[in-house]
């Protein structure tokens, strides 16, 4: 049977006493411990892959996993654009975990296993994983580090498509990313590109070829005369997300950890 670990095998490795580790794991107040000393505990936590007990205060099953998403919405159409990430991611991951969405600002998530970063700036993706020794998976934040998985849409296979498909030219209409990088990867890639972020900004589209990967955007053309492309990435990329959890979660070497859809 393998050796459970325990406070004490956390305090030898991290070099400080059974106390403060103690200490750090139930974020006690008062205490003069550095953030140099709370980051290496954690991370030393995360390697041992120790679970204190007070993880077990979300009352999930021992078998479960709990999995948070960090995300930065800023309107109805993200708000409502992440309902089918999260539908889909749920089912993705099948049984035996349990998602929390979590809003800025990020501090430490105690209670999680992994952390799914979604739509955030790099900036954010960093801080987010400065504070959270578990796996960070970034999702539509152009990383490129291979300490974490990154998953984003294939841009380049997407406009091929496209162009195969209208012919001349044709508007990619989209939400705009958090991440800068990828908003100029966007733009980069397509010729014609329209960032929405409400109504009132599809309102104002008059174009006869829209290529899109949203589905309140491809439900907005539908009723109209526009010759319409709607690429649904959604269940694809939730697809590949729930498999760098997996890996993540396994503790394994990986090669490969950055993945387009």
């Amino acid at each position: 049977m393998e050796k459970r670990v325990t406070i004490h095998d956390i305090a030898r490795e991290a070099g400080v006493s059974a106390a403060t580790v103690s200490y750090v794991i139930n974020n006690k107040e008062g205490q003069t411990i550095s953030e140099e000393t709370k980051n290496k505990i954690w991370h030393v936590i995360n390697m041992l892959n120790y679970k204190p007990n007070v993880f077990a205060k979300n009352l999930r099953s021992s078998n479960s996993k709990l999995i948070a998403i960090c995300s930065e919405l800023h309107g109805y159409l993200e708000k409502a654009e992440f309902v089918n990430i999260l539908e889909d991611l749920s089912f993705s991951l099948r049984e035996n975990f349990d998602i929390v969405f979590t809003m800025p600002p990020f501090g430490r998530i105690s209670n999680a296993d992994a952390i799914i970063a979604y739509n955030v700036s790099k900036e954010t993706f960093y801080a987010i994983g400065n504070q959270n020794y578990i796996p960070l998976i970034a999702v539509n934040c152009l990383v490129e580090d291979k300490l974490f998985f990154q998953v984003t849409i294939d841009y380049q296979k997407l406009k091929k498509e496209a162009d195969e498909y209208f012919k001349n030219e044709y508007c990619f209409v989209c939400l705009p990313p958090t991440d800068s990088l990828l908003k100029e990867e966007i733009q980069c890639t397509f010729h014609n590109v329209i960032f929405v972020e409400n109504g009132a900004d599809l309102q104002t589209i008059n174009i006869p070829n829209v290529l899109t990967i949203h589905g309140l955007i491809a439900e907005f053309f539908k009723g109209q005369p526009v010759n319409l492309l709607y690429k649904d990435l959604y269940f694809p990329t939730c697809e590949q997300v729930a498999n760098c959890i997996h890996k993540a979660l396994s503790r394994e070497a990986f090669d490969i950890h950055s993945y387009k859809v």
